[in-house]
């Protein structure tokens, strides 16, 4: 009997295990591995475009995890409008990041949660930021609309 050296049962398995390990990075194979859930998979790839600087990018993508999941009770929600809300802001899109903040304030500002009571007020402090001053409050000889 001759004996094989190869059986596509036994190597092929193994051999794809490998190459997605190698090429996707082990983090990732566990999570596909436990079954991460869809909505921490799609904030993950949304916070890793926000992380390359690619704001516009991870606008889309934070966008698209707001149209996808419309659980309010999603502990992830308020952290989506931040960054969401972080996006525009780094883009100079003061209009849309005082939306965003303003969304994130109103669904969350009761929330008992520690975290989530900090991303409010850093929310609140974005908004003072980006919100133009009136007339009286800009210092003289600044111009004014």
């Amino acid at each position: 009997m001759s004996r094989r050296l190869w059986a596509p049962g036994k190597v092929l398995i193994p051999a794809l295990l490998l190459a997605a390990m190698t090429l996707g990075g082990c983090q990732r194979f566990v999570r596909w591995l436990e079954g991460e859930p869809p909505s921490s998979r799609a904030y993950r790839t949304a916070n890793e475009l926000f992380d390359d600087e690619r704001y516009e990018e991870a606008a889309v993508a934070f966008r698209a995890w707001i149209a996808d999941y419309h659980d309010k009770q999603d502990v992830m929600r308020p952290f989506v409008y931040y960054k969401l809300g972080e996006c525009y802001r780094l883009r100079r899109n003061y209009e849309r990041a005082t939306a965003a903040y303003t969304t994130l304030i109103k669904e969350s500002a009761d929330s008992p949660d520690e975290a989530i009571k900090d991303l409010v007020g850093l929310a609140r402090l974005r908004l003072a930021d980006i919100t133009p001053k009136t007339r009286s409050e800009r210092p003289e000889g600044a111009p004014g609309k």
